[in-house]
């Protein structure tokens, strides 16, 4: 006869199984405007030129590749986008910024110029 205990182990490793691929699917959902603006927030000084900021700092970088690879997806772009353009409607920065940045930070995809006007 199947041993009890072996049966409780096989219920408990498929649960397990089961919570991490829920887990894995809602960590690749939809990017959030929150998880955009805390990626963009080391970074406002460098989007703003201020400080003689020449070079986007690790953190910023580190935000950069983030937003990068949330953006790659197609149906993430125009979400991610419309996330920058709400987190920075009262800030003056330039657009271009996010360009250089991205390519200062080796972010893969080259993050387009995302300003007050752009249509995502």
């Amino acid at each position: 006869s199947p041993n009890p205990k072996k049966k409780t182990m096989v219920k408990l490793i498929y649960a397990v199984i089961i919570l991490l691929f829920v887990l894995a699917t809602t960590a690749m959902g939809k990017p959030s405007c929150e998880t955009v603006s805390k990626r963009l927030a080391p970074c406002l000084s460098y989007i703003q030129g201020r400080y003689h900021s020449i070079k986007p700092s690790g953190r910023c970088c580190r935000g950069l590749i983030d937003i990068s690879n949330m953006m790659k997806n197609r149906g993430d772009y125009s979400t991610v986008c419309k996330c920058i353009k709400k987190v920075l409607l009262h800030t003056n920065y330039d657009p271009k910024r996010f360009q250089t940045g991205s390519q200062q930070c080796n972010t893969g995809y080259t993050l387009p110029p995302v300003g007050h006007t752009t249509t995502c």
